[in-house]
C-alpha cells in the first residue's frame, strides 16, 4: 500500500539510487513533491510511472537513461 511520503523524505529518497518508495500518481500533492525531489515535470515523472511503474528507484533510472517522453536520436 502506498503511504504519504513527507517532503523531506521524499528528497531523502529521491537521493537514494536503492530507493524503494513509490509515487501515488493519484496524489496531486505527491506528484509536486516528488516531481520537485526528482527534479523534473509532473508530465515526466507521470509518464516515467506509466512505463516502469511507482518504485522511485525504477523511476530514477528511467529519467536518467531519457524516457518520459524524451527521444533520443537512436
Amino acid at each position: 500500500m502506498n503511504h504519504p511520503v513527507p517532503h523531506a523524505s521524499a528528497t531523502q529518497a529521491a537521493a537514494d539510487p536503492q530507493s524503494h518508495a513509490h509515487v501515488d500518481i493519484d496524489d496531486k500533492a505527491a506528484v509536486d513533491r516528488w516531481s520537485q525531489a526528482l527534479g523534473t515535470t509532473d508530465e515526466a515523472l507521470v509518464n516515467a510511472v506509466k512505463a516502469v511503474g511507482t518504485r522511485i528507484d525504477k523511476i530514477k533510472d528511467y529519467l536518467a537513461a531519457g524516457g518520459a517522453g524524451r527521444q533520443s536520436g537512436g
